[in-house]
């Protein structure tokens, strides 16, 4: 899982014309490398240069404290007797993954949030002197949410998607393994982030889903408008209705609009839902009686 997820953000650097315009070429493709680069005697450099480069390294170790499936480090070096500067580069870098996602193959789509830029310097060689800029994002996970039926996520996934039916919806559209979010088709996540159960009676068990719902765009007004249009929505119909026909009340419900919307969300609404303890019975035929005339 991880070789493919390195394949595809190295997919998406060398994508970028705006960025590889700026690196140096080795072995005519542009110099994108993980999790080393080739030595600098060694050949293939184009202008017997390894500068500007980008070198990225990973790690899928959850942090909980940042709430992050793992860490990207994204390295660029450049030399101080050129023109472009890291400072430069860094911008594209993030442009790259800005709004973003990416699907390995049967895998968990990932998401990366910047977290922090530190420049530093390499070394001197020959009156030049290698600088550089460690560009850190944190990978946020985005799994599956489907439980089982009566599921409320998947019922939030449907009653989204009849709202803004251009929209993606993960876990319930089929994502390609690159899917970038933008103003015309934004990308939603839902997901459950807990469930309690509220009351019980001899039939129903009442269950009480709480759901965040993510708005990925690059825009924050059209962020801003369809948080507030499926809020409005959801609190004036009172109700979804779920897969299995029955209705799961809207409970409680708040937006808020300067959360991280890549983290945390920008709507949690709690929903109102019922187990059913015992499922219909159908008929059983038992005895068959023929007549004759």
């Amino acid at each position: 899982m991880a070789v493919i997820l390195e394949e595809l953000i190295h997919k998406r650097f060398i994508s970028s014309e705006s960025l590889i315009k700026h690196l140096a070429l080795f072995n005519g493709a542009p110099a994108v490398f993980s999790p080393e680069p080739p030595d600098e005697s060694q050949e293939g450099w184009c202008g017997n240069t390894q500068y500007p480069e980008v070198i990225y390294n990973f790690d899928l170790q959850a942090n909980e404290e940042r709430h992050s499936a793992g860490t990207l480090s994204v390295s660029l070096l450049c030399q101080n007797t050129t023109e472009i500067t890291p400072e430069a580069i860094e911008p594209l870098v993030k442009n790259c993954l800005r709004d973003v996602i990416l699907k390995p193959e049967g895998g968990t789509p990932y998401c990366f949030a910047w977290a922090r830029t530190d420049a530093f310097t390499v070394d001197e060689k020959k009156g030049s002197v290698t600088i550089g800029s460690e560009v850190r994002f944190d990978i946020l996970e985005y799994p599956s949410q489907e439980t089982s039926d009566p599921d409320p996520v998947m019922a939030t996934n449907k009653y989204i998607k009849g709202l803004y039916p251009e929209c993606m919806i993960m876990g319930y559209d089929r994502m390609e393994e690159i899917t970038e979010a933008t103003r015309e088709r934004p990308v939603i996540y839902c997901r459950l982030v807990s469930a309690d159960k509220s009351e019980e009676t001899n039939t129903v068990a009442w269950m009480d889903g709480r759901i965040a719902i993510h708005i990925l765009c690059p825009e924050s007004e059209t962020r801003l408008k369809m948080a507030a249009a499926i809020a409005n929505s959801m609190s004036l119909d009172g109700e979804i209705i779920m897969l299995d026909h029955s209705p799961m009340f809207i409970k409680r419900l708040q937006a808020n609009y300067k959360s991280d919307y890549l983290k945390d969300g920008q709507i949690f609404v709690t929903g109102h839902y019922g187990l059913l303890r015992y499922k219909a019975k159908p008929h059983s035929l038992t005895a068959a009686h023929v007549k004759y005339k």
